[in-house]
């Protein structure tokens, strides 16, 4: 039980942080050194992105879940009284399943994340009523999006060369 409660709050404390937490902490002057020291391992595990970090801790945590429930940590017994007898082999199985949901979800989360790079404004427009200049406007952020990306990977390129 302990473990769980642990798992719950580093869990709050990143969906905090993912949330709202980073967000507020870069408007503190305060926390500039916080951000030297964090960017880097930021950048290595999730790309400097909260909907990446959200992704992953999805994932971890469905593996932890896993791992308690087969070590036993998680029990059921106290719940069982009030499942009646015989739905109680669908109610263990679909909550051994939930650790496993729990990480493919976050591995949807992750790709959709990845694939899906438009602001919210471009993809919420039905694309029967976009007009001519913002069919226009979008192209234009596409290519200057493919453009900065292109120039982005190039100069992190040699950064990686100078710094070998």
């Amino acid at each position: 039980m302990r473990s769980f409660i642990i798992l719950a709050i580093v869990t709050a404390l990143l969906l905090w942080y993912a949330v709202q937490g980073r967000e507020w902490l870069k408007s503190k002057s305060w926390a500039k050194g916080f951000f030297a020291w964090i960017e880097p391992i930021e950048i290595a595990l999730y790309k400097n992105s909260e909907t990446i970090l959200w992704a992953r801790l999805k994932i971890i945590v469905g593996v932890l879940l896993t791992v308690l429930t087969y070590l036993g940590t998680i029990d059921l017994t106290p719940l069982m009284p009030f499942v009646p007898d015989q739905y109680e082999t669908t109610v263990r199985a679909l909550f051994n399943l939930l650790p496993l949901t729990l990480s493919l979800l976050g591995m949807v989360d992750e790709r959709l994340r990845n694939k899906t790079t438009q602001p919210i404004e471009f993809t919420a427009v039905p694309e029967n009523k976009i007009t001519h200049r913002a069919a226009e406007a979008i192209a234009l952020a596409d290519s200057t999006k493919a453009e900065a990306v292109e120039v982005v990977k190039r100069e992190a390129g040699k950064l990686r060369e100078e710094q070998a």
